[in-house]
């Protein structure tokens, strides 16, 4: 495990990818209402390690894990909360505004449906 008194959780990381691997199986094998629930639980997981990263002081971490919360919520169906994510990061790291509009377009283009909860 991650040493005494790490700010980033090795066991939150480890829960994270699990159910980012859970949400993308569930999308592959076109269960809708499961890959929905496991890329929710992975975008909040996500915003967490982002917290955890920045008050380390790890930027580069921190912007990775939030723009992949960005991501999943986008996937999750929850794509105006998706935007709204990606436009505080685009806000908080100008210099990553490239990289941003790369991932919203790769999103995009996945057509994936919105969620019908009003997040």
């Amino acid at each position: 495990m991650s040493a005494v008194g790490s700010p980033v959780s090795e066991m939150l990381v480890i829960v994270k990818s699990r159910e980012a691997q859970r949400a993308m199986l569930a999308e592959m094998g076109g269960d809708r209402a499961e890959a929905e629930k496991h890329f929710l639980a992975t975008a909040h997981l996500e915003l967490v390690l982002a917290d955890d990263y920045a008050k380390a002081g790890d930027d580069f971490m921190a912007f990775r894990s939030r723009s992949s919360a960005a991501a999943a919520f986008w996937r999750g169906g929850q794509i105006k909360k998706a935007r709204q994510h990606f436009a505080a990061l685009a806000r908080d790291f100008p210099k990553k505004a490239h990289i941003i509009k790369m991932d919203l377009a790769e999103l995009e283009r996945m057509k994936v449906p919105q969620s019908k909860s009003k997040s």
